[in-house]
């Protein structure tokens, strides 16, 4: 039996499939946590067959996302192509926030990283320019979603108004789960992320049924969750090995392939 589950339980790295973390982060702020260096986090991924990440810095929910944006720019350049980046802003101002937008976009950032926990809707006027930026160049936009209608409101905002962007709804279906779905249903540009530790048995099968596997993205939230676990949860799931390597690669790879070709257009 060579099934990816039959292979993972052996101990195999998966590195033939390209898997992709698109939910990682570097730092440790008010949170116990481990704090890993960039090199443990490839360390990790090479005994898994990971073959990148995207990250955001924990300062994501700091009025200082700046030095967080260093730092993970630093790993970038330590591990080109197994680290890539998500920008992160604090809604200060509109000015501010293009300004930090467009210096980590220039300097090869991939995406755009959003959290809730500042107190700031997704909706807030000074998120306006990165969301714009976003858009133009094709970019991911992950935001943190505990699954609250208000907050799902405000996403199904902002896919309607950033088309172009590739909106990551976080911890898909850790609670409200029909409203994940219907939110991916009616909005095409969306897709859901299933980094959780607490998801119902059988989440990623209930989410493939309803939306397709083209719509469910692998994240693992690593290092807050371990990426052996989060693999595991897809892994495990009741559904074919065709719609997994969707889920752990070809799902994030057609993202990446809409930032790459944006980029070489610029």
């Amino acid at each position: 039996m060579n099934t990816l589950l039959a292979r993972a339980r052996r101990g195999e790295p998966l590195d033939d499939i390209g898997i992709i973390d698109v939910h990682g982060h570097l730092g440790r702020i008010g949170c116990s946590a481990p704090c890993a260096a960039p090199d443990e986090m490839i360390d990790e991924m090479d005994r898994l067959g990971i073959e990148s990440v995207i990250v955001s810095h924990s300062r994501c929910i700091s009025t200082r996302p700046d030095e967080g944006n260093v730092q993970v720019l630093q790993a970038m350049r330590a591990h080109p192509g197994r680290i890539l980046g998500y920008v992160i802003v604090h809604p200060r101002s509109a000015e501010w926030v293009e300004g930090q937008m467009t210096r980590y976009v220039e300097r090869g950032f991939t995406g755009l990283k959003l959290h809730n926990a500042n107190g700031f809707p997704y909706t807030d006027d000074a998120y306006r320019p990165a969301l714009a930026i976003a858009n133009e160049r094709h970019m991911p936009v992950l935001l943190h979603t505990w699954g609250q209608p208000e907050v799902l409101a405000e996403c199904r905002t902002l896919a309607e108004r950033y088309p172009d962007a590739t909106l990551l709804l976080a911890h898909a279906g850790v609670a409200n789960e029909p409203g994940y779905i219907e939110l991916a249903k009616n909005a095409p540009n969306v897709m859901l992320d299933v980094a959780v530790s607490r998801g119902w048995r059988g989440l990623v099968q209930r989410l493939v049924e309803a939306v397709g596997a083209h719509r469910v993205i692998w994240g693992s939230d690593t290092f807050l969750l371990g990426q052996a676990h989060q693999l595991g949860k897809v892994l495990g799931a009741g559904i074919s090995d065709e719609d997994k390597v969707k889920i752990l690669s070809g799902n994030a790879r057609r993202v990446l392939d809409r930032v790459n070709a944006r980029r070489r257009q610029s």
